[in-house]
């Protein structure tokens, strides 16, 4: 179900590009609208996404190239997630865009930044190909949200309205990124790095899951794991954190340090707020002398 949209000039226009048929494209190919708003309801009547930019421009093949989009996903008829790039190339017909221009991602406590993405609405997926940046807040973007919608172009010129720099802040970097939209999770690939107040994260690969509620609520790491937390010290194959509990369990061949001092294991478990570690079966630490007997490593 479509909905008309101003101004009715620009929504004529879209409307004929939009119907399909080769005389309507051969009568608007080239032709710029300004100024537009596009929004697409389902088939209860719900608005579920609203694309609007500066420009868009008819071209062949039904792709319409756009200045300064703005995307905006709905979920219960309120703003879920916002997506703001200065260039893209958006498929009429397939329903994907596509940019190699830096892009901004806003949805409730999360921020993401990066350079290049594409959008498929079948798939329910976005990929950030290069440079991406997330910021898990602990703080509610409902709000924001609302106010990205209202004022667009304060998105374009801030970034976002996301206030980051909070201490509670989650900042996770990596060369790609893919958002599965319809599973919730989100896959880091290519020298991942995730860093909070208490502990940093590295490897090769992570994929954060999240609730119903949109809560980060699993992050799972793999490939040449290396956890820091203070002057801990731990490798793995993969390691998976529990958001809730604060919970860190690592495998494959897990090694933990503090100093000189190390602890191995078939699974080692260890919290990110406590130096409780539990390591087993096949546990074995080893303790300098020159050392004190009771070091955080030992064994629960």
């Amino acid at each position: 179900m479509k909905r008309p949209f101003t101004p009715y000039i620009a929504c004529l226009a879209w409307f004929i590009a939009t119907a399909g048929g080769f005389s309507a494209d051969d009568m608007l190919l080239g032709q710029s609208i300004r100024g537009f708003r596009y929004p697409d309801y389902d088939s209860q009547g719900q608005l579920k996404m609203e694309i609007s930019g500066d420009k868009a421009q008819i071209l062949p093949e039904n792709m319409i190239k756009i200045t300064n989009l703005q995307m905006t996903f709905y979920e219960e008829g309120k703003a879920a997630m916002h997506i703001s790039t200065p260039l893209c190339f958006y498929d009429r017909v397939k329903n994907t865009a596509v940019s190699t221009a830096e892009v901004c991602m806003t949805r409730t406590e999360i921020n993401i930044t990066g350079t290049g993405f594409d959008w498929n609405e079948k798939e329910g997926r976005i990929r950030i190909k290069n440079n991406a940046r997330v910021i898990l807040q602990k703080t509610d973007r409902n709000s924001d949200l609302e106010n990205d919608r209202a004022d667009p172009q304060a998105s374009r010129t801030t970034g976002s309205s996301f206030r980051a720099g909070d201490t509670n802040d989650t900042v996770i970097t990596s060369t790609r990124l893919t958002f599965d939209q319809k599973k919730m999770i989100a896959v880091f690939e290519g020298n991942v790095v995730a860093t909070d107040p208490a502990l940093k994260i590295e490897s090769e690969r992570l994929t954060v899951s999240f609730s119903n509620a949109k809560k980060v609520e699993l992050i799972e790491a793999e490939g040449n794991v290396v956890i820091t937390r203070d002057t801990v010290h731990a490798t793995a194959k993969t390691a998976a954190y529990a958001i809730e509990d604060g919970k860190i369990t690592l495998f494959g061949k897990p090694l933990v340090t503090r100093q000189k001092d190390s602890l191995t294991a078939e699974t080692i478990v260890l919290w990110r707020n406590s130096s409780r570690i539990i390591c087993e079966p096949n546990a074995n630490l080893t303790i300098y002398s020159d050392q004190e007997m009771h070091s955080p490593l030992a064994k629960d």
